[in-house]
Protein backbone atom coordinates (compact mmCIF):
# COMPACT_ATOMS: atom_id res chain seq x y z
CA UNK A 1 0.00 0.00 0.00
CA UNK A 2 1.51 3.64 -0.89
CA UNK A 3 1.55 5.74 2.06
CA UNK A 4 0.49 9.23 0.95
CA UNK A 5 0.32 12.84 3.08
CA UNK A 6 -2.43 14.87 2.10
CA UNK A 7 -1.55 18.28 4.03
CA UNK A 8 -3.08 21.56 3.56
CA UNK A 9 -3.15 24.75 5.85
CA UNK A 10 -6.34 24.73 7.05
CA UNK A 11 -9.56 23.05 6.30
CA UNK A 12 -11.52 26.65 6.44
CA UNK A 13 -14.38 27.01 4.07
CA UNK A 14 -13.20 28.00 0.22
CA UNK A 15 -12.72 26.30 -3.12
CA UNK A 16 -9.30 24.75 -2.81
CA UNK A 17 -10.35 23.21 0.99
CA UNK A 18 -13.74 21.68 -0.56
CA UNK A 19 -11.54 20.06 -3.48
CA UNK A 20 -9.39 18.80 -0.71
CA UNK A 21 -11.80 17.38 0.90
CA UNK A 22 -13.70 15.52 -1.63
CA UNK A 23 -10.22 14.13 -2.61
CA UNK A 24 -9.95 12.57 0.44
CA UNK A 25 -13.70 11.08 0.74
CA UNK A 26 -13.33 9.28 -2.98
CA UNK A 27 -9.10 8.53 -3.31
CA UNK A 28 -9.31 4.56 -3.32
CA UNK A 29 -8.37 3.60 0.22
CA UNK A 30 -7.65 -0.04 -0.80
CA UNK A 31 -4.33 1.64 -2.61
CA UNK A 32 -3.45 4.34 -0.44
CA UNK A 33 -2.65 4.47 3.24
CA UNK A 34 -3.68 8.24 3.91
CA UNK A 35 -2.76 10.46 7.04
CA UNK A 36 -4.23 14.03 6.35
CA UNK A 37 -2.36 17.02 7.67
CA UNK A 38 -3.02 20.76 8.63
CA UNK A 39 -1.73 23.55 10.09
CA UNK A 40 -4.77 25.03 11.96
CA UNK A 41 -7.51 23.07 11.41
CA UNK A 42 -10.86 24.90 11.01
CA UNK A 43 -14.37 24.99 10.28
CA UNK A 44 -14.68 22.26 8.04
CA UNK A 45 -12.12 19.77 10.29
CA UNK A 46 -15.09 17.46 11.80
CA UNK A 47 -15.89 16.74 7.89
CA UNK A 48 -12.34 15.29 7.88
CA UNK A 49 -12.57 13.39 11.10
CA UNK A 50 -15.17 11.39 10.28
CA UNK A 51 -13.93 10.54 6.81
CA UNK A 52 -13.38 6.42 7.55
CA UNK A 53 -9.98 5.12 6.84
CA UNK A 54 -7.99 7.89 7.00
CA UNK A 55 -5.62 9.46 9.87
CA UNK A 56 -5.94 12.96 10.53
CA UNK A 57 -3.13 15.17 12.26
CA UNK A 58 -4.02 18.40 13.30
CA UNK A 59 -0.63 20.17 13.50
CA UNK A 60 -1.99 23.19 15.65
CA UNK A 61 0.50 25.91 14.21
CA UNK A 62 0.76 28.78 16.70
CA UNK A 63 0.52 31.65 14.17
CA UNK A 64 2.06 32.91 11.21
CA UNK A 65 5.56 33.45 12.76
CA UNK A 66 5.76 30.06 14.32
CA UNK A 67 8.59 28.36 12.01
CA UNK A 68 10.86 26.31 14.13
CA UNK A 69 8.09 24.43 16.57
CA UNK A 70 6.17 24.10 13.62
CA UNK A 71 8.97 22.44 11.54
CA UNK A 72 10.20 20.26 13.94
CA UNK A 73 6.53 19.35 14.85
CA UNK A 74 6.07 18.60 11.13
CA UNK A 75 9.14 16.88 10.31
CA UNK A 76 8.75 14.60 13.44
CA UNK A 77 5.35 13.29 12.45
CA UNK A 78 6.56 12.73 8.64
CA UNK A 79 9.81 10.57 9.80
CA UNK A 80 7.50 8.81 11.71
CA UNK A 81 4.83 8.34 9.02
CA UNK A 82 7.53 7.62 6.08
CA UNK A 83 5.40 8.58 3.80
CA UNK A 84 6.12 7.47 -0.20
CA UNK A 85 4.39 10.66 -1.30
CA UNK A 86 3.48 13.98 0.00
CA UNK A 87 0.47 16.22 -1.95
CA UNK A 88 0.88 19.51 -0.67
CA UNK A 89 -1.87 22.54 -1.09
CA UNK A 90 -1.20 25.91 -1.69
CA UNK A 91 1.99 28.17 -0.62
CA UNK A 92 2.93 27.65 3.09
CA UNK A 93 2.00 24.20 2.95
CA UNK A 94 3.70 23.29 0.07
CA UNK A 95 7.43 24.85 1.67
CA UNK A 96 6.93 23.44 4.62
CA UNK A 97 6.26 19.61 2.91
CA UNK A 98 9.17 19.85 0.54
CA UNK A 99 11.30 21.56 3.84
CA UNK A 100 10.20 18.64 6.57
CA UNK A 101 10.05 15.36 3.79
CA UNK A 102 12.83 12.73 3.76
CA UNK A 103 15.23 12.47 0.68
CA UNK A 104 13.28 9.42 -0.65
CA UNK A 105 9.15 11.22 -0.14
CA UNK A 106 7.81 12.44 -3.33
CA UNK A 107 6.72 15.46 -3.32
CA UNK A 108 3.25 17.14 -4.97
CA UNK A 109 2.88 20.76 -5.05
CA UNK A 110 -0.88 22.41 -5.23
CA UNK A 111 -1.38 25.24 -7.25
CA UNK A 112 -4.57 27.08 -7.36
CA UNK A 113 -4.13 30.57 -8.46
CA UNK A 114 -3.80 32.47 -11.81
CA UNK A 115 -3.17 36.55 -12.61
CA UNK A 116 -2.59 37.53 -9.05
CA UNK A 117 -1.98 40.07 -8.10
CA UNK A 118 0.27 39.55 -5.28
CA UNK A 119 0.94 43.29 -4.59
CA UNK A 120 -2.92 43.44 -3.07
CA UNK A 121 -2.19 40.41 -0.39
CA UNK A 122 0.88 41.88 1.79
CA UNK A 123 4.42 40.86 2.13
CA UNK A 124 3.44 37.61 3.31
CA UNK A 125 2.22 35.94 0.33
CA UNK A 126 4.61 37.37 -2.17
CA UNK A 127 7.41 35.98 -0.16
CA UNK A 128 5.52 32.72 0.02
CA UNK A 129 5.49 33.06 -3.88
CA UNK A 130 8.78 34.03 -4.22
CA UNK A 131 10.41 31.07 -2.11
CA UNK A 132 8.14 29.02 -4.28
CA UNK A 133 9.67 30.07 -7.73
CA UNK A 134 12.69 29.30 -6.30
CA UNK A 135 12.38 25.87 -4.97
CA UNK A 136 9.76 24.80 -8.03
CA UNK A 137 12.57 23.23 -9.67
CA UNK A 138 12.98 20.83 -6.21
CA UNK A 139 9.32 19.56 -6.77
CA UNK A 140 8.65 15.74 -7.94
CA UNK A 141 5.39 17.01 -9.64
CA UNK A 142 3.05 20.28 -9.72
CA UNK A 143 -0.69 20.04 -10.16
CA UNK A 144 -2.82 22.62 -11.37
CA UNK A 145 -6.32 23.12 -11.35
CA UNK A 146 -6.57 25.05 -14.92
CA UNK A 147 -4.15 25.97 -17.76
CA UNK A 148 -4.33 29.34 -16.44
CA UNK A 149 -2.58 28.89 -13.59
CA UNK A 150 0.35 26.67 -15.64
CA UNK A 151 0.48 29.50 -17.97
CA UNK A 152 0.56 32.25 -15.16
CA UNK A 153 3.26 30.75 -13.00
CA UNK A 154 5.32 30.09 -16.04
CA UNK A 155 5.01 33.63 -16.49
CA UNK A 156 6.50 34.41 -13.48
CA UNK A 157 9.36 32.10 -13.47
CA UNK A 158 8.22 28.79 -11.91
CA UNK A 159 9.49 25.89 -12.95
CA UNK A 160 6.61 24.17 -14.38
CA UNK A 161 8.20 21.62 -17.23
CA UNK A 162 6.45 19.09 -14.55
CA UNK A 163 3.18 20.89 -14.29
CA UNK A 164 0.01 19.00 -15.09
CA UNK A 165 -3.73 19.93 -14.99
CA UNK A 166 -6.22 18.33 -13.09
CA UNK A 167 -9.41 19.98 -13.42
CA UNK A 168 -11.56 20.35 -10.10
CA UNK A 169 -14.40 17.60 -9.68
CA UNK A 170 -17.98 18.72 -8.77
CA UNK A 171 -20.22 16.27 -6.50
CA UNK A 172 -23.31 16.24 -9.23
CA UNK A 173 -25.69 14.66 -6.50
CA UNK A 174 -24.87 17.33 -4.07
CA UNK A 175 -25.10 19.97 -6.46
CA UNK A 176 -28.35 19.57 -8.32
CA UNK A 177 -31.38 21.71 -9.23
CA UNK A 178 -33.45 21.16 -6.06
CA UNK A 179 -37.23 22.40 -7.04
CA UNK A 180 -38.26 22.28 -3.13
CA UNK A 181 -35.29 24.49 -2.21
CA UNK A 182 -36.10 27.04 -5.14
CA UNK A 183 -39.10 27.62 -3.63
CA UNK A 184 -38.21 28.02 -0.10
CA UNK A 185 -35.21 30.32 -1.10
CA UNK A 186 -37.74 32.63 -3.05
CA UNK A 187 -40.51 32.59 -1.02
CA UNK A 188 -38.07 33.99 1.69
CA UNK A 189 -36.76 37.04 -0.61
CA UNK A 190 -40.46 38.04 -1.47
CA UNK A 191 -39.48 36.86 -5.18
CA UNK A 192 -42.28 36.26 -7.36
CA UNK A 193 -41.80 33.40 -9.95
CA UNK A 194 -41.39 36.49 -12.47
CA UNK A 195 -38.54 38.10 -10.34
CA UNK A 196 -34.77 37.28 -11.94
CA UNK A 197 -32.51 36.57 -8.67
CA UNK A 198 -28.86 37.13 -9.76
CA UNK A 199 -25.87 35.59 -7.73
CA UNK A 200 -22.70 36.17 -7.56
CA UNK A 201 -20.31 33.38 -5.06
CA UNK A 202 -17.38 34.22 -4.08
CA UNK A 203 -15.17 35.92 -1.20
CA UNK A 204 -15.15 39.25 -0.95
CA UNK A 205 -11.77 40.26 -2.42
CA UNK A 206 -10.23 42.16 -5.09
CA UNK A 207 -9.48 39.46 -7.76
CA UNK A 208 -13.72 38.91 -7.22
CA UNK A 209 -14.03 42.22 -9.10
CA UNK A 210 -16.98 42.98 -6.13
CA UNK A 211 -16.57 46.80 -7.12
CA UNK A 212 -17.26 45.98 -11.01
CA UNK A 213 -20.21 43.77 -10.20
CA UNK A 214 -22.10 46.09 -7.94
CA UNK A 215 -21.48 48.83 -10.52
CA UNK A 216 -23.79 46.84 -12.82
CA UNK A 217 -25.89 45.77 -10.21
CA UNK A 218 -27.19 49.03 -9.55
CA UNK A 219 -27.37 50.09 -13.36
CA UNK A 220 -29.85 46.88 -13.70
CA UNK A 221 -31.92 47.41 -10.55
CA UNK A 222 -32.68 51.03 -11.74
CA UNK A 223 -33.46 49.44 -15.28
CA UNK A 224 -35.49 46.68 -14.09
CA UNK A 225 -37.43 46.13 -11.11
CA UNK A 226 -38.01 42.80 -11.16
CA UNK A 227 -34.19 41.86 -10.29
CA UNK A 228 -32.60 40.97 -7.07
CA UNK A 229 -28.93 40.46 -6.49
CA UNK A 230 -27.53 38.26 -3.92
CA UNK A 231 -23.88 37.93 -2.66
CA UNK A 232 -23.13 34.67 -0.70
CA UNK A 233 -19.08 35.01 0.22
CA UNK A 234 -17.31 36.92 3.44
CA UNK A 235 -14.05 38.98 3.07
CA UNK A 236 -12.95 42.19 2.62
CA UNK A 237 -14.48 44.94 4.71
CA UNK A 238 -13.14 47.82 2.99
CA UNK A 239 -13.97 46.71 -0.62
CA UNK A 240 -17.50 45.65 0.90
CA UNK A 241 -17.83 49.54 2.19
CA UNK A 242 -16.83 50.35 -1.20
CA UNK A 243 -19.89 47.87 -2.90
CA UNK A 244 -22.28 49.37 -0.24
CA UNK A 245 -21.40 53.16 -1.54
CA UNK A 246 -21.65 52.59 -4.81
CA UNK A 247 -25.22 50.36 -4.38
CA UNK A 248 -26.97 53.58 -2.23
CA UNK A 249 -30.40 52.52 -1.78
CA UNK A 250 -30.37 49.52 -3.01
CA UNK A 251 -27.82 48.09 -0.59
CA UNK A 252 -29.99 45.18 1.22
CA UNK A 253 -32.88 46.38 -0.28
CA UNK A 254 -32.54 44.28 -3.40
CA UNK A 255 -28.68 43.82 -3.27
CA UNK A 256 -28.39 41.38 -0.25
CA UNK A 257 -25.37 39.91 1.46
CA UNK A 258 -25.97 36.20 2.83
CA UNK A 259 -22.19 36.27 4.30
CA UNK A 260 -20.52 33.35 4.10
CA UNK A 261 -22.29 30.17 3.66
CA UNK A 262 -21.26 26.19 4.39
CA UNK A 263 -24.08 24.76 2.07
CA UNK A 264 -24.18 26.51 -0.76
CA UNK A 265 -26.02 24.56 -2.78
CA UNK A 266 -28.74 25.02 -0.98
CA UNK A 267 -29.26 28.43 -2.55
CA UNK A 268 -27.82 27.96 -6.31
CA UNK A 269 -31.04 26.57 -7.00
CA UNK A 270 -33.10 29.69 -6.21
CA UNK A 271 -30.71 31.72 -8.16
CA UNK A 272 -31.69 32.36 -12.23
CA UNK A 273 -28.18 33.88 -12.94
CA UNK A 274 -25.27 33.47 -11.18
CA UNK A 275 -22.30 35.88 -12.37
CA UNK A 276 -18.37 35.56 -11.76
CA UNK A 277 -17.02 39.11 -12.09
CA UNK A 278 -13.41 38.23 -11.28
CA UNK A 279 -9.88 39.60 -12.99
CA UNK A 280 -8.37 36.25 -11.64
CA UNK A 281 -9.28 32.74 -11.64
CA UNK A 282 -7.64 29.45 -11.88
CA UNK A 283 -10.43 26.48 -12.06
CA UNK A 284 -13.79 28.91 -10.68
CA UNK A 285 -15.77 26.09 -8.61
CA UNK A 286 -18.62 28.52 -7.92
CA UNK A 287 -19.29 28.58 -11.66
CA UNK A 288 -19.74 24.86 -12.20
CA UNK A 289 -20.90 23.89 -9.21
CA UNK A 290 -23.92 26.79 -10.48
CA UNK A 291 -24.12 25.01 -13.74
CA UNK A 292 -24.12 21.46 -12.01
CA UNK A 293 -27.34 22.81 -10.75
CA UNK A 294 -28.52 24.14 -14.23
CA UNK A 295 -28.64 27.63 -13.52
CA UNK A 296 -26.42 29.40 -16.52
CA UNK A 297 -23.71 31.65 -16.26
CA UNK A 298 -22.35 34.89 -17.23
CA UNK A 299 -18.28 34.89 -16.62
CA UNK A 300 -15.42 37.20 -17.35
CA UNK A 301 -12.51 35.66 -19.66
CA UNK A 302 -10.24 34.90 -16.93
CA UNK A 303 -8.40 31.21 -16.22
CA UNK A 304 -10.34 28.58 -17.74
CA UNK A 305 -13.58 30.08 -16.88
CA UNK A 306 -14.54 30.34 -20.65
CA UNK A 307 -13.88 26.55 -21.14
CA UNK A 308 -15.59 25.61 -17.72
CA UNK A 309 -18.74 27.59 -19.65
CA UNK A 310 -18.30 26.65 -23.16
CA UNK A 311 -21.43 26.99 -25.39
CA UNK A 312 -23.72 26.98 -21.95
CA UNK A 313 -22.87 30.57 -20.76
CA UNK A 314 -21.96 34.33 -21.75
CA UNK A 315 -18.22 35.31 -21.57
CA UNK A 316 -17.47 38.99 -21.28
CA UNK A 317 -14.17 41.23 -20.85
CA UNK A 318 -12.64 41.09 -17.21
CA UNK A 319 -12.43 44.39 -15.17
CA UNK A 320 -15.12 46.15 -17.85
CA UNK A 321 -18.62 47.11 -16.84
CA UNK A 322 -20.15 47.73 -19.97
CA UNK A 323 -19.40 44.27 -20.96
CA UNK A 324 -20.51 42.42 -18.22
CA UNK A 325 -23.74 44.36 -18.55
CA UNK A 326 -24.19 43.53 -22.08
CA UNK A 327 -23.50 40.32 -21.26
CA UNK A 328 -25.78 39.88 -18.32
CA UNK A 329 -28.82 41.86 -20.43
CA UNK A 330 -28.18 38.74 -23.22
CA UNK A 331 -28.48 36.09 -20.63
CA UNK A 332 -31.21 38.11 -18.78
CA UNK A 333 -33.14 37.22 -22.17
CA UNK A 334 -32.03 34.12 -23.62
CA UNK A 335 -33.74 30.73 -22.67
CA UNK A 336 -32.26 30.35 -19.27
CA UNK A 337 -33.49 26.89 -18.44
CA UNK A 338 -32.27 25.80 -22.09
CA UNK A 339 -28.76 26.81 -21.00
CA UNK A 340 -29.34 25.00 -17.14
CA UNK A 341 -29.77 22.26 -18.75
CA UNK A 342 -26.51 21.69 -20.64
CA UNK A 343 -24.80 23.31 -17.97
CA UNK A 344 -25.52 20.55 -15.66
CA UNK A 345 -24.31 18.15 -18.42
CA UNK A 346 -21.00 19.39 -19.35
CA UNK A 347 -20.43 19.29 -15.54
CA UNK A 348 -21.39 15.64 -15.88
CA UNK A 349 -19.38 14.94 -18.85
CA UNK A 350 -16.31 16.86 -18.07
CA UNK A 351 -15.52 17.53 -14.21
CA UNK A 352 -17.36 14.99 -11.92
CA UNK A 353 -15.41 13.95 -9.07
CA UNK A 354 -15.09 10.79 -10.03
CA UNK A 355 -12.62 12.27 -13.05
CA UNK A 356 -10.67 14.58 -10.76
CA UNK A 357 -9.53 11.65 -7.98
CA UNK A 358 -8.63 9.27 -11.22
CA UNK A 359 -6.67 12.31 -12.58
CA UNK A 360 -5.15 12.84 -9.47
CA UNK A 361 -4.40 9.04 -8.63
CA UNK A 362 -2.96 8.42 -11.73
CA UNK A 363 -0.15 11.78 -11.52
CA UNK A 364 0.26 10.50 -7.74
CA UNK A 365 1.14 6.72 -9.14
CA UNK A 366 3.44 8.30 -12.24
CA UNK A 367 5.35 10.16 -9.97
CA UNK A 368 6.19 7.07 -8.23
Amino acid sequence: MIKLVLSIRSLDIGGAERQFIELIKHIDKNRFDITVCTMYGGEQEDIVKKIPHINYINLEKSGRYDFLDFYMKYKKVLEDIQPDVIYSFLGEMNLFSLWCKAKRTKIIWGFRASNMDLKKYGKVPQILFWLQKRLSKKVDKIIANSDASIKFHKEQGFFMDRAVVVYNGIDTDRFKRDEKKRKEFREKYNLKSSDIAIGIVARVDYMKGYTIFSQVAKKLLQKYDNFKFFSIGDGDKEIKKECIDILGEFNDNRFIWLGQQSRVEDFYSGFDIVVSSSFGEGFSNSIAEAMSCEVPCVVTDVGDSKTIVAETGIVVKANNTESLYNGLEKMINSDKIFFGKKARKRVIDNFSIEKMVKSTEDEILNCL
